[in-house]
C-alpha cells in the first residue's frame, strides 16, 4: 500500500505516484495493480479468474457460458458459469438490471448485470458486473473503472502486483 498526503483539489505527481488532493481526508491509500491481476471471488471458494484492467470501460464484464434466466418470487435471476483455463464454477445471482454496453468494436449488446464479490489483493467488495461472452478474449473478465472505486494505482506496465494466483484468507 502507498500512503499519500492529500490537501484541496490539486493534482501532482511525485515518485510515479498520482496524487489527488481532496478537501475533507489527510491521507489516502492506494494499493498499487497492473494492468492484468488476478480476480477472486470469495463467496465461491475463492475461485480465480484472470482479469484485465480497463479504466477506458466504466462497467466490468465478465465471460459467462450456460447461462439461464428464470423468475424467483418476481425477480429475474440468472445461472451462469466462470471459467479459468480448465476449471469453471457454477453461479446463481439475481439480475439487478440490464445494460446497453457498445464494444469496443462498435457493436451494442444488452446485457444482464448481478452484483458479485469480488477481491483484488486484500481488500474486497461488492460490484456489478455485465455478463457476456468473452470466448475470444484473451482474459475472462474486464475490471472496469467504477469496480475500481478510487482505490488502486495502476501500473500501466506491470502485471500481477498484488500476487499471482495466491490468496490469504
Amino acid at each position: 500500500m502507498v500512503k499519500v498526503e492529500t490537501s484541496p483539489f490539486h493534482l501532482y505527481c511525485h515518485d510515479n505516484l498520482a496524487i489527488k488532493k481532496i478537501k475533507e481526508q489527510k491521507y489516502l491509500t492506494y494499493t498499487p495493480i497492473g494492468w492484468r491481476e488476478w480476480i477472486y471471488l470469495p463467496k465461491y471458494d475463492f475461485f480465480a479468474i484472470k482479469a484485465k484492467v480497463d479504466t477506458g470501460a466504466r462497467t466490468s464484464a465478465l465471460h459467462a457460458t450456460h447461462m439461464e434466466e428464470y423468475k424467483k418470487k418476481n425477480k429475474t435471476w440468472i445461472s451462469f458459469r466462470v471459467h479459468q483455463s480448465n476449471e469453471y464454477m457454477k453461479i446463481t445471482s439475481r439480475v439487478i438490471k440490464y445494460l446497453k454496453i457498445t464494444s469496443s468494436f462498435g457493436e451494442t449488446e444488452t446485457r444482464p448485470v448481478v452484483k458479485l464479490k469480488i477481491q483484488l489483493g486484500k481488500r474486497s467488495w461488492l460490484t456489478e458486473v455485465t455478463l457476456t461472452t468473452r470466448s475470444h478474449m484473451t482474459y475472462p473478465m474486464l475490471i472496469g473503472r467504477n469496480s475500481l472505486m478510487k482505490k488502486y494505482l495502476i501500473h500501466s506496465h506491470r502485471s500481477y502486483l498484488t500476487g499471482k494466483n495466491k490468496i490469504e484468507t
